[in-house]
């Protein structure tokens, strides 16, 4: 020991050093499980987690498989949406298309065919009034309605039907001009079958028809 050197007391901090034991390279060997049990451990957590997500990812499949039935079910019409039978628009029969199916003419609707005037028929006025004149007057009437073919004349009384004026006619071919030349000369007896002087209509004056 060198003479300079100080011997100390021995102190607090070099009975804490004997107590330790050995440090540094004379520290005393670690026992061999506590190498192989960090790594077991390790191990047993991962394989622990792993089988806790494989179980959360199986049960999270099979809810929504559950869930599938009832998306299905929700998504079909309910009844109360349907369209019932009542609710098609029926078409009656007066709302039909086709037009109403035009009704026959009864034997009062069927019109009648016009009247054939013949203006250049042969009609003779014929006087049995004894009224001077008379038969002139009414064959100028009859002129200015159209007529053409005019003649006027005499006649017995006793040839006039009933002794009241009268318009005759040959033939029916004249029925509808004989009607014509009576209403424009205001005689209302309308006779066919033939005429006292032969010609195709006579009017026969028992007096002033005016």
């Amino acid at each position: 020991m060198a003479k300079d050197a100080q011997v100390y007391e021995p102190d607090e901090f070099d009975e804490l050093a004997a107590q330790t034991g050995p440090v540094g390279v004379h520290r005393a060997p670690r026992p061999w499980w506590s190498k192989v049990l960090p790594p077991l451990f390790a191990f047993l957590i991962a394989g622990a987690v792993a089988y806790l997500i494989a179980f959360l990812l199986w049960n999270s499949g099979s809810g929504d498989d559950d869930a599938s039935p009832t998306a299905t079910v929700t998504a079909s019409p309910e009844p109360s949406e349907s369209v019932s039978p009542s609710a098609t628009p029926s078409v009656t029969p007066s709302e039909s298309a086709s037009p109403p199916p035009s009704p026959s003419p009864t034997p009062t609707e069927t019109e009648e065919p016009e009247p054939v005037i013949l203006y250049d028929a042969q009609v003779h006025v014929r006087n049995g009034s004894g009224i001077q004149g008379l038969a002139g007057g009414e064959a100028a009437e009859l002129e200015a309605a159209g007529y053409t073919n005019l003649a006027a004349n005499n006649i017995s009384s006793t040839l006039i039907p009933g002794g009241v004026n009268t318009v005759t006619y040959s033939d029916d071919s004249f029925a509808d001009t004989a009607q014509d030349v009576a209403d424009v000369l205001g005689i209302d007896a309308v006779e066919g079958g033939g005429t006292p002087g032969g010609a195709e209509i006579e009017v026969l004056l028992a007096s002033d028809p005016g």
